[in-house]
C-alpha cells in the first residue's frame, strides 16, 4: 500500500456520496472512512453505503465510527429505541456492565461492516475540566478504575471482531475548554502526567489496535504551547517511552484547536509521527492535504503499520447484514438497558440469615 492518500481517514457530507466524493475518492483512495451522525439514517442504509465505500478502491478502506454511548453514540438510534449507555454510566453500573456495552456497541458496528471503533476513551474525569468537557466519556476519576474499565472495554470489542483505539493521549481530561472549539492549554509537570493521565495509555496500549492523540498543549512537556497531535516530543513519549507499535491516529484535523490550513495540520502531523490523518470532512481541502503530504515525502514506516492493521481487520469475520440480524440485536440491547436500571444486589442480599 502507498500513496499519500493511503495515510489518511476521510468522512463524508452526508447519507450517501455525492458524484464528487466518488470521483476523488477513487483517484485519491484514502486508507478509511469515518461515518459520523449525518450519515448514519438507517441501518440498511448505512450498510449499503458501507459497502459502497469498500469498493471505491483496492484494497479496499477500512471504516470507522466514533460509538463509545451516551453523548457520542452513533449507533444507537439506528436500533429503534434503544440507547447506548455512556462510559460513566456503565462504569458506575461495574465491569460487566462495561463489557456488555462495549461487546453489544461492536456487534452492532461489526453487522453494519464497520472495522475499527474510536474507542474507548481513557482520560481522566478531572473535576471541573474533562467532567464538564467530556460530558461523561470518561470512565472516572482514578487511573486505576480507568484501567480496569478500559479493559474490559477493549475486551468485549475485540469479542465482537473490531479493532480499538484508546484516546486522547496524553490525555485529555485536565482540559479546560473543548478542543473542537478552541486550544486545551493543560497546565501540569510532565511527571504528573506521567503517573496520572498516561498511566490508563501506558497499561492498555499493548492490548489496543491504535491510540489517538489529541489536541490539547501540554508545556509541561514540550516546553510551548503545540498540540500534542502536532508534537514529535509527545508522539515520542507514546513510541519511545511507552514502547507502542500499533497505529497512531491524529484527532480530527478540522477541529477548532488548530492553526493553519488543514493541509498544513495534515503535514505537520504526519512529521510528528502520527501514521494516520482524521479528516472528518472537506473535499477540497483533502484533496490540498493529499499533495501536500506527497511533496512532503511518505513514511514506509507508517504504511507497513496501517497495511498490518488492515490485513487483521479484514481476516476478522464480518457477518452479512439482514434485518432480522439487526432487530435480534435491538432486542438484546434493550434486555441490557432494562438491567442496568434495576437496582444493584446490596451486600447483606448476600449473606445468609444466621
Amino acid at each position: 500500500m502507498s500513496g499519500a492518500s493511503r495515510r489518511f481517514v476521510m468522512g463524508l457530507e452526508g447519507p450517501s456520496l455525492t458524484d464528487d466524493e466518488r470521483r476523488v475518492f477513487r483517484e485519491l483512495p484514502p486508507y478509511g472512512f469515518i461515518l459520523f451522525k449525518r450519515n448514519l439514517v438507517s441501518a440498511a442504509r448505512t450498510a449499503g453505503l458501507i459497502e459502497e465505500l469498500r469498493s471505491l478502491a483496492e484494497p479496499s478502506p477500512l471504516l470507522y465510527v466514533d460509538q463509545e454511548g451516551g453523548t457520542v453514540d452513533r449507533l444507537g438510534p439506528l436500533l429503534g429505541e434503544p440507547r447506548f449507555p455512556s462510559p460513566a454510566r456503565c462504569a458506575e453500573r461495574g465491569t460487566d456492565a462495561v463489557h456488555e456495552a462495549a461487546y453489544l456497541m461492536g456487534r452492532a458496528a461489526r453487522l453494519l461492516g464497520f472495522d475499527v471503533d474510536f474507542a474507548p476513551v481513557v482520560d481522566l474525569a478531572q473535576p471541573g475540566t474533562g467532567a464538564v468537557v467530556l460530558e461523561g466519556r470518561c470512565f472516572g476519576f482514578h487511573s486505576e478504575d480507568v484501567v480496569l474499565a478500559g479493559m474490559v472495554f477493549l475486551h468485549g470489542l475485540a469479542r465482537a471482531g473490531i479493532a480499538s483505539c484508546l484516546k486522547h493521549f496524553p490525555g485529555l481530561g485536565r482540559g479546560p475548554v473543548d478542543s473542537h472549539e478552541g486550544l486545551p492549554v493543560v497546565d501540569a509537570h510532565d511527571v504528573d502526567l506521567m503517573v496520572t493521565d498516561v498511566a490508563p495509555f501506558a497499561k492498555l496500549h499493548r492490548s489496543s489496535d491504535g491510540v489517538m492523540v489529541g489536541h490539547a498543549a501540554y508545556p509541561g512537556i514540550t516546553g510551548d504551547e503545540t498540540p500534542a497531535s502536532l508534537s514529535p516530543r509527545v508522539v515520542a513519549i507514546l513510541r519511545e517511552r511507552l514502547g507502542f507499535t500499533g497505529v497512531v491516529y491524529s484527532d480530527d484535523l478540522t477541529m477548532g484547536a488548530l492553526l493553519g490550513t488543514v493541509a498544513e495540520r495534515s503535514v505537520r502531523a504526519a512529521a510528528a509521527g502520527c501514521d494516520a490523518l482524521v479528516v472528518a470532512r472537506g473535499l477540497a481541502d483533502y484533496e490540498e492535504a493529499v499533495a501536500a503530504l506527497g511533496e512532503a515525502g511518505d513514511s514506509p514506516a507508517s504504511h507497513a503499520r496501517l497495511e498490518r492493521l488492515r490485513e487483521r481487520c479484514v481476516e476478522a469475520p464480518r457477518p452479512r447484514f439482514t434485518e432480522e440480524g439487526w432487530s435480534a440485536l435491538a432486542d438484546e440491547t434493550a434486555a441490557f438497558l432494562e438491567s442496568l436500571v434495576k437496582p444493584r444486589p446490596r451486600v447483606e442480599d448476600w449473606i445468609p440469615p444466621a
